[in-house]
């Protein structure tokens, strides 16, 4: 999972450039995927995207996407 928006660290331009650089690691390590690209920072990427990370983690289970809330 991968973030677009700036961060506290640096400006969006910076951040894109650094970005780049996950192309040949991607190409290179058949083990390392990126399973989504998100609007947020990494700041808020979990209270804005927790969709996104938890379909993330479901596919790195190998668990299949909950319908809806489990009934109690």
């Amino acid at each position: 999972m991968i973030a677009t928006g700036a961060n506290l660290g640096g400006s969006r331009e910076e951040m894109e450039q650094m970005r780049a650089t996950l192309d040949p690691v991607l190409a290179r390590n058949p083990n390392i995927r990126m399973s989504a690209k998100v609007a947020g920072n990494h700041g808020n990427m979990l209270r804005k995207d927790f969709r996104a990370v938890a379909d993330a983690v479901r596919e790195l289970a190998g668990t299949p996407r909950s319908r809806g809330r489990l009934s109690r």
